[in-house]
């Protein structure tokens, strides 16, 4: 099973994401690459089985709203 999270937005926050999101050796029911376009972030995943590519999905979604929250927070004060 194969999801892919794809994020447009301004640059420097995109290449920010990128480093905060390393992939996770230790889970091996889900896989995931991530890398950087010219416009967007990308997470690939890759799970064995639908309730392992539901929770990659669901963790790294909750992960980028938490790095994208403080991003605007620093930006904005």
């Amino acid at each position: 099973m194969r999801a892919e999270i794809e994020i447009s937005g301004k640059k420097d926050w995109l290449e920010i994401l990128k480093e905060i999101f390393v992939e996770k050796p230790e889970d091996r029911r889900s896989r995931a690459k991530v890398y950087l376009t010219d416009e967007k972030f990308v997470i690939e995943i890759i799970a064995d089985d639908l309730t392992a590519l539901r929770a990659s999905v669901n963790s790294y979604l909750r992960l980028i709203r938490a790095c994208i929250g403080t991003l605007e927070v620093i930006e904005n004060g």
